[in-house]
C-alpha cells in the first residue's frame, strides 16, 4: 500500500450485523465492514468518498512504522501490570477527576488499547503491559475522561487536554507501539 497510488491498496470487504459501514486503514491495506444488507459495490463508493482520509491515515501508519523501529518494549509480568493499572486508575480517578475508582478489567483486545463501558467499567488491553508507564497512565486518563464524556467530541478532548496538552503526540506514540507489537507478536 502506498500513499502515492491508491490502486495499490489491498481492499478487504467483510460483512457484519452493524447498522453502518466501517472503514479502517490497516498496515496491509483497507478494510471495509458493511452491514449485511448492503451491496458490495457500495464499498468502492465509500472508499472513493473517503480517499483523502485514507491517504492521511496511510501516511500516519507509515510514520508509525518508522517510529516503531526505535521502540523498546517494556518487560513486566501480568501481575506487575495489573498492580500498575490499579494504582494509576485509583490515582487518576480520585486525585485528578474527583471520582471514585472504577472497576478495571484487563484482557486482550483486538483493536483498542482500552475502553470504558456506560457503567464506568474500564477494560485495558493486556498488550498495554509492554508500554512505558507514561503511556499506560495516558490510556487510563483517556478512559476516565469517557466517564465524563462518552463520545470523542470537543468536551472529551478538552478533558484530555487538561492534563495532556500533547495528546496528539501521545496518540502517535501509541500507534507506533501498536505497529511494533503487530510486528513482534
Amino acid at each position: 500500500m502506498t500513499s502515492n497510488n491508491e490502486n495499490m491498496w489491498r481492499i478487504q470487504i467483510k460483512y457484519s450485523m452493524n447498522k453502518n459501514p466501517k472503514l479502517e486503514v490497516k498496515p496491509w491495506g483497507i478494510q471495509i465492514i458493511l452491514p449485511e444488507n448492503m451491496d458490495r459495490r457500495e464499498a468502492y463508493s465509500i472508499i472513493e468518498k473517503h480517499k483523502s482520509w485514507i491517504k492521511k491515515k496511510t501516511m500516519e501508519l507509515q510514520e508509525a512504522l518508522e517510529r516503531s523501529r526505535n521502540i523498546k518494549l517494556v518487560k513486566r509480568s501480568k501481575a506487575e501490570f495489573k498492580n500498575l493499572v490499579k494504582k494509576l486508575l485509583d490515582q487518576v480517578a480520585r486525585d485528578e477527576l474527583g471520582i471514585n475508582p472504577c472497576k478495571v478489567v484487563i484482557r486482550k483486545m483486538k483493536t483498542r488499547w482500552a475502553s470504558c463501558s456506560p457503567k464506568g467499567v474500564i477494560t485495558v488491553n493486556s498488550l498495554a503491559r509492554y508500554l512505558p508507564d507514561n503511556l499506560v497512565l495516558y490510556i487510563i486518563y483517556h478512559e476516565i475522561c469517557h466517564i465524563i464524556e462518552p463520545k470523542h467530541n470537543k468536551d472529551f478532548w478538552t478533558c484530555v487536554q487538561k492534563y495532556y496538552p500533547n495528546y496528539k503526540e501521545l496518540e502517535k506514540e501509541l500507534l507506533a507501539y501498536e505497529v511494533k507489537l503487530l510486528v513482534q507478536m
